[in-house]
């Protein structure tokens, strides 16, 4: 009776009978339900004459198919539903919705004459399916604009179906399937290119693929499709681009097992990025491969370095010095005079050790120059350490230094006052001073005080803790700034007198 209420002259009276029985709510429930079964579009348009002044009518209006309007039973609902305050809304808006889906795709031109109850059993993620497996896209994508489906389920699915067959459509030229596709697709989210670009290879269109993948933004998805099309070097090309060294590496060690050894190399060389690239990678994997790289591109500076890197590894003496010579050999064709000179010292010096080694029993192969002089000065070898001071012209302050500070560590003190009188100390003998205070040996260190220089003087007097002396020497010097550093030093049990001469010196100097 629901179904008349609007146009009869006894509406008033049915609908507070109804009420009365408090069944109001279920028949407008109802009505909404078996809107669901109501498959007569001329049922459906003949009850449509009826005006609709309910804030359903937004609903109802805006529908998919304009030929198919909702149910009579859905709109009798709707007229009793104004005469109900609490009656939730969600169950008349969804009925109307599933209704307009389904009046949609029962229309002669889909053909899927669905009931509700199926639609809601299989779901709209189906009818989407089916729908696109008919190719019937449009209709797709207004249903799931219109559903609010979240695109990567909804119209970025139909897009890529869509894409995935346009490019099977071999009746077109490759730039025209390419454009339409990017003017379609556009920036839809979650569209990846490379899996239409594969469908385009599959169906054996290569150069459309390609075309395709230039749309791709993701290097990671270009770069294996590229591979798989054997267009590896376009595929380094773009892994280069992303910066994304992982993905270059994975182009080279494709090319490494593609090509043979003189393309691959050939291919690096036009490649700087990719070539540097590998040979960090030689460097620490495959020490044999950078060499030849380094051939391959007479790069003898870079070979020179590569033999004296190799002579560190080997433990025999004569394979160390073959490699080394081997490198002098690269450092004099690449006119590295510096190089070629340094490593052949570094044989000379090797020699010496090994010859000490045999003679004397040390273990000094393999030690730095510095590290040999303080090995043979420690062990008191000075005739050996003075040749090698001489052979490999050591600068006189560094040899002064390496010898004093051997003779301190061992306390060796006769050793360094023969040593500090031999001749003239380049470094001059506040070091002398310093060393022996450092081995808390003031005794000694007080025979060097009056060899320092002027300027020299209050500093070794207050390393030995000779308060007076560096007072002397501060105030004969007339050096207001020495004679606070002594004053600072100067503590209160200080001998007074002392103190006023600072004083009066530190004034006078002040005023000069």
């Amino acid at each position: 009776d629901m179904v008349m209420l609007k146009c009869s002259q006894k509406a008033d009276e049915y609908l507070r009978e109804i009420k009365e029985q408090s069944v109001l709510g279920e028949a407008v429930k109802q009505c909404v339900e078996a809107a669901g079964y109501e498959h007569e579009p001329e049922t459906q348009k003949t009850l449509l004459r009826v005006r609709h002044t309910l804030s359903t009518d937004k609903c109802i209006g805006g529908l998919l198919s304009s030929t198919h309007p909702p149910s009579p039973i859905l709109q009798a609902a709707s007229f009793g539903k104004c005469f109900l305050s609490n009656f939730p809304p969600e169950p008349f808006v969804s009925m109307c919705r599933d209704l307009r889906v389904l009046n949609s795709v029962r229309d002669y031109s889909v053909g899927i004459p669905l009931t509700h109850t199926q639609y809601k059993q299989m779901t709209v993620q189906v009818l989407i399916d089916r729908l696109v497996y008919r190719k019937l896209y449009p209709l797709a994508i207004e249903i799931c604009r219109y559903l609010k489906t979240p695109e990567y389920q909804g119209v970025s699915r139909v897009l890529k179906h869509w894409a995935c067959c346009k490019v099977q459509q071999k009746e077109e030229p490759d730039e025209s399937i390419a454009r339409a596709v990017s003017v379609k697709l556009g920036e839809a989210a979650g569209i990846s290119y490379s899996e239409i670009a594969a469908r385009a290879y599959e169906c054996g269109r290569t150069e459309l693929a390609i075309k395709l993948l230039e749309f791709e933004p993701r290097s990671g998805e270009q770069v294996p499709l590229l591979l798989k099309m054997k267009r590896s070097q376009l595929g380094l090309s773009k892994a280069i681009e992303s910066g994304d060294t992982d993905l270059v590496y994975t182009v080279v060690t494709y090319l490494k097992n593609e090509m043979n050894r003189g393309d691959f190399f050939m291919t690096l060389r036009n490649q700087p990025v990719a070539l540097s690239l590998y040979r960090q990678f030689c460097k620490h994997q495959e020490q044999e491969t950078l060499k030849d790289l380094f051939n391959q591109d007479d790069d003898h500076h870079e070979l020179g370095n590569f033999y004296v890197r190799a002579s560190y590894k080997e433990s025999k003496l004569e394979a160390r010095l073959s490699l080394l010579q081997s490198a002098v050999d690269e450092y004099n064709k690449a006119k590295n005079e510096f190089a070629a000179k340094a490593t052949e010292e570094e044989m000379k010096l090797l020699r010496f050790q090994r010859r000490l080694d045999e003679e004397k029993g040390e273990a000094l192969l393999g030690l730095s120059l510095h590290d040999t002089l303080h090995a043979l000065l420690s062990a008191n070898y000075h005739k050996q350490a003075e040749q090698l001071y001489r052979d490999f012209r050591v600068p006189d302050k560094r040899y002064w230094w390496l010898k004093l500070t051997a003779l301190a560590e061992k306390e060796d003190w006769d050793e360094l006052e023969k040593f500090a009188k031999s001749k003239k100390s380049p470094i001059g003998y506040l070091p002398f001073v310093e060393v022996c205070v450092k081995r808390h040996n003031k005794y000694e260190a007080k025979k060097y005080v009056s060899k320092v220089t002027p300027e020299q003087k209050v500093k070794a007097h207050l390393a030995i803790g000779d308060l007076e002396g560096a007072a002397e020497a501060a105030i004969e010097r007339r050096s207001e700034g020495e004679i606070s550093t002594v004053l600072a030093r100067c503590s209160p049990t200080t001998d007074r007198a002392l103190l006023e001469r600072l004083n009066r010196a530190r004034s006078t100097a002040a005023k000069k």
